[in-house]
């Protein structure tokens, strides 16, 4: 179980590279609706907190 650093630095070193397919972006719409979501609960925590702060103490 122990190796050595020389042993894992030959592995590592005899390794052979994967194929790395380009980054593809995501489609728009995924990033319309991930700003959406976000805009959501940015607007139902705030929502939250005025309810609180104004209508919280009867």
């Amino acid at each position: 179980m122990g190796h050595s650093p020389e042993e894992l630095e030959h592995y590592s070193a005899n390794e052979i590279p994967e194929q790395k397919t380009p980054v593809q972006p995501r489609p728009l719409w995924h990033r319309l609706l991930s700003w959406f979501l976000i805009a959501v609960v940015l607007f139902a925590f705030l929502g939250t907190c005025y309810w609180l702060a104004f209508y919280g103490r009867v």
